[in-house]
């Protein structure tokens, strides 16, 4: 199976999404309309006309929908309280946090930043629009400047929502550190983004589009740049591996995936071909905190880590942009535990203990990989090395770092990783 090789057009079109993402369309897509072509609007736009852009959805998509729409006008402030109300039920406050711990952890955030921040300026800072599958509400802003071309041509993104959503059901966890909601994510603003794609191909000339896209301001809010490429990923790497299927069977071989096969790791949206071949990540073991440490100790979180999240971690923390370094990926499980009673500010590795299980295609995988997670620890997360051996039956590592300790040891096909408060604990629970 071939994956889909873009032209320079599309290859020039995606690039532009990129800006509508980091600016507008990171809330779920960005949406405005205007039934003009290229124009430039001179006042703000009220309201917009939707039946033209949702006629030509419906040609483009193969699809009509079932229902009508539930569209609100609204200004920028009450479209942005509409979505963080919408955001709130999907994604509590103790989950984020939750998140910004297991990504300092990491090394992914610094100490001092503040992930809320962050997904606040996404929601507030050029704001044109979201779909929201729950309460079935298409948000379009008014008063919002920039192109009458890019209002219409994100409108179009969201439109694509609203119609799968009909037919299909689209929806799901909204976590950043989840690698099944990931793929998922990634298949929905796919075919999203692909069919932006068409739109602009089909309705507008390449300069009207190019400059749509460009009038996309990506806000005051500077994001760490491994945050950019999360956001990012579902949008390009989602409509690529929408295309590689569009471009054997057309938009029903696209509606087949949805219907029957939707991706279960972000490893088969990066390697269409492993989805092709029904490649389903291995199921990953970690070890029991409680059993090992003590009754204190309390599972927060337990997540499915995918070749995505290897990826990030190589290439932001560690410094190894190879994308091999993560391509040997086969399952991951990830689990955050707190012990009662202590307080302090992430990452707090005095009371949390974060447990990562990998599992790889090959022995040589994991060596491999486990170069890349020596360097993160070492390099990103300023890890004094205190052990580390290594030879063909399998390795062990371990390092003090940030007043805890960070431990490895691969075997075979498999790695376990622990962050822990004291290096006796760390070997606890990899002995």
């Amino acid at each position: 199976m071939e994956s889909w090789r873009p032209t320079g057009l599309e290859l020039a079109l995606l690039a532009a999404v990129a800006v509508v993402v980091l600016g507008a369309a990171l809330i779920g897509g960005g949406d405005a309309d205007s039934p003009a072509s290229g124009d430039r609007d001179r006042a703000t736009v009220q309201r917009v006309r939707l039946a033209p852009v949702v006629r030509r959805v419906e040609r483009l998509r193969g699809l009509r929908f079932k229902h009508r729409l539930n569209v609100v006008f609204a200004p920028p402030k009450r479209a942005t309280a509409l979505y963080e109300k919408a955001s709130a039920t999907q994604y509590s406050t103790g989950t984020r946090l939750i998140d910004e711990e297991e990504l300092k952890l990491l090394g992914l955030l610094r100490p001092g930043q503040d992930l809320g921040r962050y997904l606040h300026a996404i929601a507030t800072e050029q704001v044109l629009g979201f779909y929201d599958d729950r309460s079935k509400r298409l948000v379009v802003v008014t008063g919002a400047s920039g192109s009458r071309a890019l209002q219409e041509i994100t409108l179009a993104h969201e439109l694509v929502h609203a119609l799968e959503d009909q037919h299909f059901g689209i929806g799901g966890d909204e976590r950043l550190r989840d690698d099944r909601a990931s793929a998922e994510s990634a298949l929905f603003e796919g075919t999203a983004t692909a069919l932006m794609i068409d739109y602009a191909q089909r309705y507008f000339d390449l300069g009207d589009a190019l400059e749509a896209f460009g009038a996309a301001d990506a806000g005051d809010t500077k994001l760490p740049p491994f945050m950019e490429d999360l956001l990012l990923f579902p949008y390009e790497q989602g409509a690529r591996f929408v295309n590689t299927f569009r471009s054997g069977g057309g938009w029903r071989a696209v509606d087949n995936v949805i219907r029957y096969r939707r991706p279960r790791s972000t490893e088969q949206v990066i390697h269409p071909r492993d989805y092709a071949l029904g490649d389903l990540p291995t199921k990953v073991r970690v070890p029991d905190v409680r059993s090992r440490l003590g009754a204190r100790w309390k599972r927060l979180d337990a997540t499915e880590s995918g070749e995505l999240d290897t990826r990030l971690l190589f290439e932001h923390v560690a410094d190894v942009a190879d994308p091999a370094a993560s391509d040997g990926w086969n399952g991951g499980r990830f689990e955050l535990w707190r012990r009662a009673g202590a307080r302090c500010d992430a990452p707090c590795v005095s009371r949390d203990v974060a447990v990562w299980g990998l599992a790889w295609d090959t022995a040589a995988d994991r060596a491999q990989a486990e170069r890349g997670f020596t360097r993160a620890f070492e390099r990103g997360l300023k890890g004094r090395r205190l052990e580390l051996k290594g030879g063909a039956r399998g390795s062990v590592g371990l390092w003090a770092s940030r007043g805890g300790a960070i431990g490895i040891k691969g075997r075979g096909r498999s790695t376990t990783i622990v962050f822990a408060p004291t290096p006796s604990a760390v070997a606890t629970l990899l002995s």
